[in-house]
This record gives structure tokens, C-alpha cells and sequence, in this order.
């Protein structure tokens, strides 16, 4: 069977874009989990420049999408979907080798380590350099209990206020992840991308303020709750989400790190969700005791493969 043809273009024309869409929801629907990361969702918009797209068509139909990001940088990202009805045909291959091919060391994420992304990975000579960790506790009474949020003395909370705290919350936010490829290197664009979307509010991002230092970021708490991540315990409802938690390297060590994440909890067990989840790098011992102290447990792993090891893949 011939390799299918792939083309490749830095931007998508409103016709290419909703054939994308239609196509990751079908692959959703097929998978029980999405084959792209928001991030990826919100690139399907952005002009030259930011992304490549890479889409694979039989005669009219879409039958699978890559979209790499950083194809220049040493730590170029990617991910890639094939229609249900087009697998195993070679689609996949043809995708991943073309992503290969426009970004050698390109590390390709497979959402949820189904076995079909494994076989592809293991056909390739890729191997697993990141892990991914989906994890997820009910909400409840307990939480609401304002002693299990209290801040050390000197610290208040607030809510971020929209034209007032985003250079100061991106401040904060690069110091805290200096070191994560992604969370690190978010720009005000792509602060303001999020801020536009239609599960955006305010009252939950939470920030912590020291008294002496009013204008700047000492921790942050910014929860989420989209309709689409419906709650495994109720699904007629939504999960809430520990969508970034960060302290400042200045204020580690000054007991920040505990109450603030139960500060967003707080605020998501007073909307009367059922349920919270997170995600957290495999490798990241700390944040993963932490939770786990917290009541997560571990319901889902999302996996980085690459021809060569960027990091430590946690045991």
C-alpha cells in the first residue's frame, strides 16, 4: 500500500480547520481521551509562525492531523491523530515520519498511552523520555474548611484582576517553571488566548500577595472548570481542574506551596463539583507527594517519545 501524501503548511484555512475539529472529535469519541493538548486546540487559529500542520488526505478526506510545534528548537513538541476509520493503514507512520522528517529531535506526545501509539512508537525507534500524570480526588465538606487553606502570617489572597496582574502573574509563572518546556515559555498572547476563552473566570485564579510586596506574585492558584472534562464520579457533570499552581523561587520554603493549592479547592468545592483532577510530570516526586497527601490518585498517563532522551522518565 502506498505511504499516504502529507501536506504541510504553516497555517489552516477555515475549511482545513474545521476538517481538523471534525476529526478530533471523532478520534475522541473512538479514544475516550483527545489526541490534542489545548495548547494544540488553540494553534489550530494561529497564523504563520507559530506551529506547523501537517494533514494527510484520501481524495477530499481528512484522515489524519500532526501539528508540530518549535520545529527549529531542540525541544520541538508534537502530536498527531488518525481517523478511527483510516487506522492501520498507514497513516500514523506517514504522519509521524513526516513530523520526524521537518524536526528530527521532535518529541511526539501519545494522550492517555493507548496501545495503538505504542505500536507506532515502537515501529519507529522511539522511546518514553516524559510521563505525564492525570490524577483526580472528590470534592467535598472538608475542603470548604477555611483552616485547611490559612496562609502564613504576611500573605493575602486575592483574585487576579484582568488589565492589573498579567506581567507580574508572567513573571511569577517563568520563574516557577524556568525549567518546564511548556508552562515557562507562556507569553502574554498566550495568556491572553486563555483569558478569552468561554471557561475563564476570574474569581478563580487565585493569587497570593505578600503584605510588604502588594504588586507582586508570591503564589498562584489558577483553577479551571471546562463542561467538556466531565466528572468520572458524575458524568452529567464537569470536573474542576488544578490547572497551574505556582510559587515564586523567592517565597519557596515559606509554607506557601500547601494552602494555596487549598485555596483553589476551596473555590471548586464551592461551585459544587464532585470532582478535581491535575496533571503533573511523572518526575516531579515532590508535586506528586504533595497531591497524593491531598487525596489524588493517579487515573491517567499521557507519554513523550523521542529518537533521543530530553529527560528522565520517572521510575
Amino acid at each position: 500500500m502506498p505511504s499516504p501524501a502529507i501536506h504541510v503548511t504553516d497555517s489552516l484555512t477555515d475549511t482545513q480547520r474545521e476538517q481538523v475539529r471534525d476529526l478530533l472529535a471523532r478520534s475522541t469519541a473512538a479514544d475516550g481521551v483527545s489526541a490534542l493538548s489545548e495548547q494544540s486546540v488553540l494553534h489550530l487559529t494561529s497564523g504563520p509562525g507559530r506551529v506547523r500542520h501537517l494533514l494527510s488526505y484520501a481524495a477530499e478526506r481528512l484522515t489524519g492531523y500532526a501539528q508540530l510545534e518549535g520545529t527549529d528548537d531542540p525541544a520541538a513538541s508534537g502530536e498527531l491523530l488518525v481517523d478511527p476509520d483510516a487506522r492501520r493503514a498507514g497513516v500514523g507512520t506517514a504522519l509521524a515520519q513526516a513530523a520526524l522528517a521537518q524536526a528530527p529531535r521532535a518529541r511526539l506526545w501519545s494522550h492517555g498511552r493507548l496501545p495503538g501509539a505504542l505500536a507506532l512508537a515502537d515501529r519507529l525507534g522511539l522511546v518514553a523520555v516524559r510521563e505525564l500524570h492525570k490524577m483526580a480526588r472528590p470534592l467535598g465538606e472538608a475542603d470548604l474548611d477555611p483552616a485547611a487553606s490559612a496562609l502564613p502570617a504576611g500573605f493575602t489572597a486575592r483574585a487576579f484582576e484582568p488589565g492589573r496582574d498579567e506581567q507580574a502573574w508572567l513573571a511569577t509563572n517563568a520563574a516557577a517553571f524556568a525549567h518546564h518546556p511548556e508552562q515557562g515559555s507562556l507569553t502574554l498572547e498566550d495568556l491572553q488566548e486563555r483569558m478569552a476563552l468561554p471557561w475563564f473566570d476570574p474569581a478563580g485564579f487565585i493569587l497570593v500577595v505578600a503584605d510588604e510586596q502588594p504588586d507582586e506574585v508570591a503564589a498562584f492558584h489558577w483553577t479551571k472548570v471546562d463542561p467538556e472534562e466531565t466528572s468520572s464520579i458524575d458524568p452529567t457533570r464537569p470536573a474542576g481542574e488544578v490547572y497551574v499552581v505556582g510559587v515564586h523561587p523567592t517565597y519557596q520554603g515559606r509554607g506557601l506551596g500547601r494552602p494555596v493549592t487549598s485555596l483553589g479547592l476551596a473555590h471548586l468545592a464551592s461551585l459544587g463539583l464532585p470532582e478535581v483532577v491535575l496533571y503533573v510530570d511523572g518526575d516531579n516526586r515532590a508535586a506528586i507527594r504533595t497531591y497524593t497527601g491531598l487525596g489524588f490518585r493517579s487515573i491517567m498517563v499521557d507519554v513523550m517519545y523521542s529518537h533521543t532522551v530530553h529527560q528522565p522518565l520517572s521510575g
